[in-house]
């Protein structure tokens, strides 16, 4: 028999709260229809295309396909959480949870807390093949979803490789636009070029040759529009990248001779939240992370802002921001307290580098823009890696950091969305509702949740299509196969490749996401490995920069669930302390400069307030479930 009980983590504080605005008419009431399922799920999708997830086309299909019906209420953008809280603290929950925003024990919502997760692994033993495989075949996906032996959550699955949704991003015409003049060396020749490349010194200083025909290069061309970085890495494509620090620096200089330019770059998350940015690049992460223990296992739980990598990153923040490169207004903060990207100086063209997505890549920042701006005018984005600190042999002597850095944040097999089925689903028809989140781990599942509907499903059940209608992917379909050559094809044809529609990728708004599964349950899909490439190079391009690094020592929700309630109480409650220490004084660190003093006093605020009890008790839990 589960218990119902209060606890006093600061995750749950809000539990008692009866009712929300999100809340189901009948959620916890077993008597309900058998096969009808109740779903609250999280999305940070707002706009016109994207309005009810029940209209979905994708959700449509699944509902004729498996004969079951799913009813979905959806939080207010920026109150997932406080949402998600007052409906279990409240006993009237819905059948299924999405616990994206839950960072608590998962035991909390078990036998010993309030009581709303079922025990899934019997249905995932009986009706789930799919998914069993995935567990069987991926070890930390079992661990972040067994606790005690028992499968309390269902995890999505990103198969083989993160989704390279966004990354750093920068103007590279205003390099080609100001920047000549600003060279501290010109180079002749791709052979002058090959030669400071091939040294460990500093001779390479970053500058400008014209294109050179060079069949060398898969391209066809060495340095394809003639720009050299002091430290930069030519890719087959024939483009020269940035690789460090220095790096940046030489763009930002170009930057500043732009009479356009307000500052150089857009930093988000400065300093604390979990993703870090780019505290990696300095060796160090932003809050609690999983580092390299020397043996290329990241097992040695560390807290970031107490490692010198991370002194150095404030230090080279507090330049930037003295120099006029960072944005002056850094320490605005959205309500859940990250820091906000400058997202009107981006779109007007007045700052060089910031982090986004792919629909900024090339010239799509001019071409969504509503009138005509000059700052705009021959805008080509281009995407970045995370660079390293250091750029040369006198590095290691000076401390910095010159591996390529691991700890940063992408959507990863690990960090994907987690599922609670709560006991308001006791009594319905379970075997439908486990066979069908089961097909959504199968390869048809995987690419129908993806990409959508082919025009072969849109024709196999009586579905709403008015969406579809509406951009003219009804009778095309959402996507098809296609060989080697970009011609359509079956399945079966070897070598045979995703083709999305170009109806979907082109459009403005969120029409992708309103038209498949993205947000839903089940596995995901290498989309590089199996979409044929229709990107423009540019945009490939980015995506490639963005796949360097991983984030093996990124601990996630997935990971701190699995702490016990009281472990959970104890982090939560001190983390909640550092984070809001952290947001008041490293903004003040950048904006005064770093001193001995002041570090030290850092440093000892830290301590202080508990933060070395918490690193403690993250590798005692990692050590617990290895």
């Amino acid at each position: 028999m589960k218990k119902w009980k209060t606890f006093g983590t600061a995750a749950l504080a809000v539990l008692m709260t009866a009712g929300t605005a999100g809340a189901l008419a009948g959620c916890g009431d077993k008597s309900g229809d058998a096969d009808t399922f109740t779903i609250w799920m999280a999305s940070s999708v707002n706009s016109s295309t994207y309005n009810d997830y029940g209209e979905n086309p994708f959700i449509q299909y699944l509902e004729k396909k498996f004969d079951i019906n799913l009813e979905f209420t959806t939080p207010m953008l920026g109150k997932e959480l406080e949402d998600f809280n007052k409906l279990i603290g409240s006993g009237s929950y819905p059948d299924i949870m999405d616990l994206s925003f839950y960072t608590d024990s998962i035991a909390l919502l078990y036998d010993d807390g309030y009581g709303a997760a079922m025990d899934l692994t019997q249905y995932i033993e009986d009706y789930m093949p799919n998914y069993s495989k995935f567990l069987s075949d991926n070890a930390t996906l079992t661990q972040y979803a067994k606790i005690d032996g028992m499968y309390l959550t269902l995890n999505n699955y990103n198969e083989a490789i993160p989704n390279q949704w966004g990354g750093w991003m920068y103007r590279r015409d205003w390099i080609i636009d100001y920047g000549e003049s600003q060279t501290k060396g010109t180079y002749s020749s791709v052979e002058e070029v090959e030669k400071a490349l091939s040294s460990e010194s500093a001779e390479r200083t970053g500058g400008f040759i014209e294109p050179v025909a060079d069949d060398s290069y898969e391209g066809g061309y060495a340095y394809a529009d003639g720009i050299v970085f002091p430290d930069g890495i030519l890719t087959e494509d024939g483009y020269d990248n940035p690789l460090t620090i220095r790096d940046w620096e030489w763009m930002f200089e170009i930057f500043m001779q732009n009479e356009y330019c307000e500052y150089c770059i857009s930093l988000p998350n400065i300093g604390y939240h979990g993703t870090g940015e780019l505290i990696s690049a300095f060796g160090a992460g932003p809050l609690w992370n999983a580092y390299d223990d020397g043996t290329g296992t990241f097992s040695e739980m560390k807290f970031g802002p107490t490692e010198e990598g991370y002194r150095r990153y404030v230090e080279k923040m507090s330049e930037w921001y003295e120099k006029g490169w960072l944005d002056p207004n850094f320490t605005s903060t959205s309500g859940d307290m990250f820091y906000a990207l400058d997202g009107e100086s981006i779109t007007s063209g007045v700052v060089g580098m910031w982090y986004g997505t792919v629909g900024q890549i090339g010239d799509l920042l001019a071409l969504s823009s509503s009138e005509s701006i000059a700052a705009l005018e021959g805008v080509d984005v281009w995407g970045a890696r995370q660079p390293r600190e250091g750029y040369g042999a006198e590095d290691e002597a000076a401390g910095m950091y010159t591996d390529d850095p691991t700890i940063f944040y992408l959507d990863s097999q690990e960090t994907a969305r987690r599922w609670i089925v709560t006991d308001a689903a006791e009594g319905k028809n379970l075997e439908k509702l486990f066979s069908m989140l089961d097909w959504l781990y199968s390869e048809e599942g995987m690419i129908t949740k993806f990409y959508g509907l082919s025009a072969e499903q849109i024709q196999e059940y009586d579905i709403d299509t008015s969406l579809l209608d509406e951009y003219g992917l009804t009778e095309e379909g959402c996507w098809w196969w296609v060989d080697e050559n970009g011609e359509k094809c079956d399945a079966d044809t070897p070598g045979a490749k995703i083709f999305q529609n170009s109806k979907i990728k082109n459009a403005t708004g969120d029409l992708n996401v309103a038209t498949n599964g993205s947000y839903f349950f089940g596995g995901g899909i290498d989309v590089r490995t199996k979409e044929y490439d229709q990107d423009p190079p540019v945009k490939s391009h980015a995506y490639q920069e963005w796949a360097v690094y991983n984030n093996n020592g990124t601990l996630t929700g997935s990971f701190t669930s699995q702490f016990t309630i009281d472990e959970g109480s104890d982090y939560n409650a001190t983390q909640e302390t550092i984070r809001e220490y952290l947001g008041k004084e490293v903004p003040n660190l950048i904006k005064n400069g770093v001193t001995d003093a002041s570090w030290n006093a850092f440093l000892g605020a830290l301590r202080t307030r508990k933060c070395d009890s918490n690193t403690e008790l993250l590798q005692s839990l990692y050590d617990r479930l290895q």
